[in-house]
């Protein structure tokens, strides 16, 4: 964890650097929060899928891809509620292959991986709510797979 909070401060820093004017707090989480949700959500994803994470702390971001998995890139969201949601601004570019739901109970080390949605899929199921921050799209996660067909994918590799 403690990797994970200096990967997250030093990401965070950075996002300040090239945007000082992003807002400091969203869904209720100030930014350091976010970035280390962030960080916790790639690292767990990483060691489940036995691929590697991205340590780097770049003013460029990662570009929507937080993971390479063989020629699939993924994009890992992660939420502090349980019955969370994948949630995307309205003008998100959604170009990864595999977007992964995680869950990081409130001032805890385990998070746990909560579903996936392939991109090609996503259309069909995504919703624009408010959520009490404006539009966003939104997939609820019923419509998600269980990881376990990931690790399968995996594990037959």
């Amino acid at each position: 964890m403690e990797l994970l909070h200096v990967l997250a401060k030093g990401r965070h820093f950075l996002k300040d650097q090239a945007n000082p004017n992003r807002p400091q707090r969203q869904w209720g989480n100030d930014r350091e929060t976010i970035d280390l949700l962030g960080v916790m959500g790639e690292y767990a994803v990483s060691k489940a899928l036995k691929i590697p994470m991205d340590m780097s702390c770049g003013l460029e971001g990662d570009g929507g891809t937080d993971l390479m998995m063989d020629d699939y890139n993924i994009q890992v969201k992660t939420t502090k509620y349980k019955t969370g949601r994948l949630v995307f601004n309205m003008n998100d570019k959604l170009d990864a292959h595999i977007y992964i739901l995680c869950f990081a109970p409130e001032g805890g080390a385990d998070v746990i991986l909560q579903g996936y949605i392939r991109r090609q899929s996503m259309d069909e199921v995504m919703t624009t709510q408010n959520l009490g921050y404006g539009l966003r799209k939104v997939i609820e996660q019923k419509h998600l797979k269980p990881i376990s067909l990931l690790l399968a994918y995996r594990e037959g590799k």
